[in-house]
């Protein structure tokens, strides 16, 4: 005798996957995972295949595809490839979400730094140039190109775009916070300044893993940001002397403090 298929009813997988009963029955409605009903008295009820079907559809939707998408992906006969691209697509949102996020955190770490030993509001024309930013301006690099060597040493190092974030953001936010300094008259010398020092020293050692060949292409970079995106060159040109004088003093004082 054949074995006869389990069956469960909707108040069954609403307690066993944590689904509400309304988003079931919007899912059946909208035959993304459809109730099976029995010819003889009515009822509505699962087939194993049918948690299968669900599980992923709560898949797709904890990677924040739109319903449509789900529904062509489980539903519709589609390919590997075309779940793939799928995945890619929204793996490229999530990196544009974190990049979002990313500028965000450096916008605020600015304007903290500002307000810290500042009184009074943040500057009209600091609150200009943060609005003013574009926030994708780290997708323009693509089409930046160095030497062979130095692209071979930044490719091997930052092999994902979430390294790639990280380290832009930890750089960009520094000079967004030189930029506050610059407006506010502070003394690259003084506390602030090199407190500051302090910071951009631990930065560039962080996206350098102090390595000596990536250190030399960062400079090699630098030397060469005449090809950057135009926002990040002039910022790094404003900031230049601010962030000379800064670790200048900084490293000055950490000799004489060694020699004592």
């Amino acid at each position: 005798m054949m074995n006869k298929k389990r069956r469960f009813s909707i108040g069954e997988i609403a307690n066993l996957t944590g689904v509400t009963i309304r988003t079931l029955q919007y899912y059946d409605n909208i035959g993304l995972v459809s109730l099976n009903k029995e010819s003889t008295n009515g009822r509505r009820y699962y087939e194993e295949a049918d948690i299968t079907k669900l599980q992923q559809v709560l898949f797709y939707k904890s990677l924040g595809l739109p319903i449509k998408e789900i529904k062509e992906l489980v539903v519709e006969a589609v390919t590997m490839e075309q779940v793939s691209d799928v995945l890619q697509k929204q793996r490229h949102i999530f990196y544009q979400k974190l990049n979002d996020m990313r500028m965000s955190i450096s916008l605020i770490d600015a304007s903290l730094k500002n307000l810290e030993k500042n009184e009074g509001p943040i500057s009209g024309e600091l609150v200009q140039l943060m609005i003013s930013l574009n926030k994708d301006i780290i997708f323009e690099y693509k089409d930046v190109h160095y030497d062979e060597k130095t692209e071979d040493v930044l490719t091997n190092h930052y092999e994902n775009a979430e390294e790639v974030i990280e380290a832009y953001w930890k750089w960009k936010s520094l000079i967004l916070e030189a930029v506050t300094h610059i407006i506010n008259g502070i003394d690259p010398e003084g506390s602030q300044g090199q407190d500051y020092a302090r910071r951009w020293i631990e930065m560039v050692g962080q996206i350098t893993d102090g390595k000596l060949e990536l250190m030399e292409a960062h400079k090699t970079a630098y030397e060469n940001r005449n090809q950057w995106p135009e926002e990040d060159r002039r910022l790094m040109e404003f900031t230049d002397e601010f962030i000379d004088k800064s670790v200048e003093g900084y490293l000055k004082v950490k000799k004489e403090e060694k020699n004592d």
